[in-house]
């Protein structure tokens, strides 16, 4: 029997085995994929023996004794979970039938992952938002600006929350109400980086943290790049915002590339380094997002979205006079408030407003507030 194809049955007691599996040396995605190919199930490749259990993997005999096989690894993968079920950490593995379909499609998946919060989203239609860390306002306003419309649209967002844009469409999400997944480079109670743990608890409340890694693992470099291939299996479609010529976030695309994703980038200056990425995608064939209303429009196969409320939203001004639009209401509100809802200077926030006012949609009261024109 093919170990891959899902089971009926199955829950944490049912994951010892493939957890101690994954614990012994040298058993990484690949590995652990191979012997279960080769034995059917983790529990009948830890019964089976060190002689018949080593070539499989790959190791001699007695590295896998000296890594506990089998007992001592077994009872470490025990205490792992029983520690998880006393924090509401979820597991699924690969042999359960509820693990991703998504995922299934890697050549190397995750054996397991731990999950907290909604596990229902990760079989929703999602849209996976990346790009540089060391993001520009721009880059943060159309991360969230494209997460925030996606989100009224229905369509899950996820990321890595990582600092910059990854952040940005996290909150773009969580602002317009919509759900979130987090897909970590840590363990599930690992809240990385320290600075966006408040963002994690928040996404927590109504979204999803997912993890290959186990509870207590930091943030190691060499977990990114197996982060970025779940955050690309994860998705119906994958968006860059802003990335440099060598940043993380191609390692994502290149991931989506290979799982038949289709993969979308917004345009940058030309010749701005956090810019060099994502342009290059464009040219080398990516969708270039030139309207939110019209890329939501094409990843759901609808219209382009009206706002809450069925209002239009403006289509004829630029990204940060529409965030400062959807900031109004129909009372007035004043310009040091609107600068600080939408994340920009006072004087960026009166030029957006001028221009929402020139063409029609914006109302100038006393004292230099503004509300949305009836």
């Amino acid at each position: 029997m093919d170990s891959l194809t899902p089971q009926a049955t199955g829950g944490p007691e049912a994951a010892v085995d493939l957890v101690a599996l994954s614990l012994l040396p040298g058993a990484g995605c690949v590995a652990v994929q191979r012997t279960l190919e080769h034995f059917g199930t983790a529990k009948r490749a830890m019964d089976a023996g060190l002689a018949a259990l080593a070539p499989v993997i790959g190791l001699p005999p007695q590295r896998l004794k000296a890594g506990g096989y089998p007992r001592d690894v077994r009872l470490k993968a025990l205490a792992i979970l029983q520690g998880c079920a006393g924090r509401a950490i979820d597991i699924v593995t690969v042999e359960m039938a509820s693990y991703p379909d998504r995922l299934r499609q890697l050549h190397d998946p995750p054996p397991f992952l731990f999950l907290r919060g909604d596990a229902s989203l990760l079989a929703r239609r999602s849209v996976t938002i990346v790009g540089s860390r060391r993001s520009t306002a721009y880059g943060r306003r159309t991360a969230e600006e494209l997460a925030g419309a996606l989100a009224r649209a229905g369509v899950v967002v996820v990321s890595g929350m990582a600092l910059g844009i990854d952040g940005a469409a996290h909150r773009g999400c969580l602002a317009a109400g919509g759900a979130t997944v987090a897909v970590l480079g840590s363990g599930p109670d690992v809240l990385s980086p320290s600075s966006h743990a408040g963002l994690g608890r928040q996404i927590l409340r109504t979204g999803l943290v997912v993890s290959e890694f186990l509870p207590g693992d930091p943030p190691l470099a060499h977990h990114f790049p197996r982060r970025n291939r779940v955050l690309a299996a994860l998705a119906d479609a994958v968006v860059v915002v802003e990335a440099a010529a060598r940043s993380g976030a191609l390692i994502t695309v290149g991931h989506a590339l290979d799982l038949g994703r289709d993969v979308f980038a917004v345009p940058g200056p030309l010749g701005t380094p956090s810019s060099q990425g994502s342009n290059a995608l464009i040219r080398d064939g990516a969708g270039m997002i030139t309207s939110v209303a019209e890329f939501v429009a094409a990843v759901t196969g609808g219209e382009p979205a009206e706002s809450k409320g069925g209002q239009r939203e403006p289509t004829n001004v630029g990204s940060e006079a529409l965030e400062l639009w959807r900031a109004l209401g129909d009372g007035a509100v004043d310009v040091d408030r609107l600068a600080h809802l939408v994340r920009l200077t006072p004087a960026e926030a009166l030029a957006g407003l001028a221009e929402l006012e020139i063409v029609g949609w914006a109302v100038r009261d006393s004292g230099m507030r503004f509300r949305r024109s009836a």
